[in-house]
């Protein structure tokens, strides 16, 4: 009688080439620097921002710095990389985007009724090209590279210092509110606080730049329809 075949150990599972590595731990030294880098990031350089003297220009520094993010993250092995887009995330929040959404707009409409009639629907009045070029450009020019900087990389980048519950979503709407001094209004900055909450709540939620950057583009959107666009723009781009 044969002695019975000794059945082969299973294989060890291959691990997936699109899984991030774990994220490793800081050394205080990584810490020092990422915290130096935080300030450098997102306080000196919006502050330079929003010296006339310097003329740094808005619009292509935020590209250029997204561009510098988007690649830190590709090139971050613990970065889950659909964490860029993830539409499919977006689509099942589109419901809720859209009521917290409708409701910023009515608390909007009745801050711009109440202190800045003269300004209501301004843009859409009288210059409505200009308002449907914002209300197209919008996402892609300026919401998208927005939630890149200040939502896939701080949240990301940054977690050795802030952790990715509370104080992280404070760290991401406060640098988010500051970077808004280039347009040298209390208004920009105030308004921008709780929006940066909301827009860091909704990226941890559904792990979606596409989510956060339908939010953002509502809430944009809506301001600039309202009459608020004044408060967000400069005189140069």
């Amino acid at each position: 009688m044969s002695a019975p075949a000794l059945a082969a150990p299973p294989a060890a599972a291959a691990p997936s080439p699109a899984a991030p590595a774990a994220p490793r731990e800081a050394s205080p030294l990584r810490t020092y620097l990422l915290a130096l880098e935080f300030l450098l990031l997102f306080g000196a350089l919006p502050l330079a921002a929003s010296l006339p003297a310097l003329g740094i220009p808005h619009l292509p520094s935020l590209l250029l710095v997204a561009a510098a993010c988007a690649v830190v993250l590709l090139r971050d092995r613990t970065f889950e990389r659909r964490r860029l887009w993830n539409a499919g995330a977006a689509l099942e929040a589109a419901g809720d985007l859209g009521r917290r959404a409708f409701a910023a707009a009515i608390g909007l409409a009745a801050l711009v009724a109440a202190f800045y009639p003269s300004r209501l629907l301004e843009l859409p009045r009288q210059r409505p090209l200009v308002w449907a070029a914002i209300v197209v450009l919008y996402p892609l020019v300026s919401a998208w590279p927005q939630e890149l900087v200040y939502r896939a990389f701080l949240l990301h980048r940054y977690r050795p210092i802030f952790g990715d519950r509370a104080l992280a979503v404070a760290a991401s709407a406060i640098a988010f509110s500051f970077l808004h001094v280039v347009y040298a209004n209390w208004l920009a900055l105030l308004v921008t606080l709780p929006a940066g909450a909301l827009l860091a709540v909704t990226y941890r939620r559904t792990g979606s730049l596409a989510a956060s950057t339908l939010e953002h583009t509502l809430y944009g959107v809506v301001a600039f329809t309202l009459g608020l666009g004044g408060f967000f723009f400069a005189g140069r781009l």
